[in-house]
């Protein structure tokens, strides 16, 4: 039971630190409780005192517990009210004539009880506040500990990725001096096989940076900043400038905001999206519109295109790890964890990622960016880009 009215030392150092500063305001010091005890006491006791039969000053008695409560004593706490209730009784047989002295007796009965029940009330607030801070203290390990996990598992996936690759490249570069040996050249079969070690190590290749990737979106400190999203669309047309003229692939931007969010995170968001689109085409040339539209609390973002679009009873998998819906989307490669970096990248920012889709209708992803409650954006948050661009 004591440890519902004293806390640990280290929690009463911090919770007896702020107390003092708040009470420093009104000029008070951290003994307050206890002076603040003993006036309310005597004053209700020589109130008491004074005043005739009929007039139960002693019902003030019941606050002196919530006040001692300021100690987080519990010993001084079961004093104080003992002690209020000793003078509650010693008042009935001194305090002046009045009214039948059964009413008094009746009525200091109840006081009596009151004053008890008031510290069964004191001493329950006290444990829930003693087990509310123990939850927050094991909360805040359980999120250091997981930090820490988090780190120590993107430093293996590192290691792991670096090691990899040495042996990785090492047969990759073999398997080039095999394919230009007179011997293989004049073999059809061996060239094929060549050929095939070669698309299986840049296969296994690409998915080793797909897990580094994902690994490195969820881990580390998010670098929050002003974020042009219209300057990293225009990035990200670079960096697929390849694959968008191979498939013909045509980009409609629309106005885009300014966002306070991580710029790097937000490039690999929409680059993710983009080459999903572009992979996953139909007959018909790649057609992806990039939109956004202010809503209460943030952005609303929308990629849509023209692609072969998603089963029904896949899209409530499709931003699960290594999930690759429908037997067209295998064919086409990729590992299944492009749209979960997105999902991982949106949820780290405090928004939510969700996709709408038939098959052979296209496919729309939404999600959404919070503003924060102060940011540094300009007082425009919304520097718009040039008017509408088909890429």
């Amino acid at each position: 039971m004591e440890d519902a009215i004293v806390l640990d030392t280290n929690d009463m150092r911090g919770s007896g630190a702020a107390r003092q500063g708040m009470l420093g305001q009104f000029g008070w010091s951290w003994h307050s409780p206890y002076v603040l005890s003993g006036i309310l006491t005597t004053i209700f006791f020589v109130a008491d005192l004074l005043l005739p039969r009929g007039a139960t000053v002693a019902i003030g008695y019941c606050v002196v517990p919530a006040v001692a409560a300021g100690t987080r004593r519990r010993g001084f706490v079961l004093g104080m009210t003992a002690v209020c209730t000793v003078l509650t009784w010693i008042a009935f047989f001194v305090e002046p004539p009045g009214e039948a002295g059964w009413k008094s007796a009746f009525d200091r009965a109840m006081v009596t009880g009151i004053v008890w029940f008031a510290l069964l009330l004191v001493m329950r607030r006290a444990a829930v506040l003693c087990m509310l801070l123990h939850q927050t203290k094991v909360l805040k390990e359980t999120a250091q500990e997981l930090e820490r996990s988090n780190g120590e598992l993107a430093n293996f996936a590192s290691v792991v990725a670096h090691d990899l690759r040495g042996p990785l490249n090492t047969v990759g570069l073999s398997a080039q001096l095999l394919s230009r040996c007179d011997s293989i050249k004049a073999d059809g079969e061996c060239r094929e096989n060549v050929e095939t070690i070669r698309a299986e190590l840049g296969r296994m290749a690409g998915f080793i940076q797909s897990l580094l990737t994902y690994g490195r979106v969820g881990s580390g400190a998010l670098k929050m900043k002003a974020c042009d999203c219209a300057a990293i669309l225009r990035d990200t047309r670079q960096n697929l400038k390849a694959d968008l003229g191979r498939n013909g692939a045509q980009i409609e931007i629309e106005e885009l905001p300014v966002v306070h969010a991580d710029p790097v995170l937000i490039a690999q968001l929409f680059q993710n999206l983009i080459e999903n689109s572009i992979k996953y085409h139909g007959d018909l040339p790649p057609r992806i519109h990039v939109s956004c539209a202010e809503r209460e609390g943030g952005w609303l973002f929308s990629v849509r295109d023209n692609g072969i679009g998603i089963r029904p009873e896949d899209v409530e998998h499709i931003f699960e790890p290594f999930h690759q819906p429908g037997s067209d989307r295998r064919s086409r490669g990729g590992v299944g964890l492009g749209l979960a970096t997105c999902k991982r990248i949106v949820e780290r920012h405090g928004g939510r990622i969700n996709v709408q889709s038939r098959p052979g209708e296209g496919t729309t992803f939404v999600f959404t960016i919070p503003r924060p409650s102060s940011t540094a954006v300009a007082s425009n948050p919304v520097e718009r880009a040039a008017p509408s661009l088909v890429i």
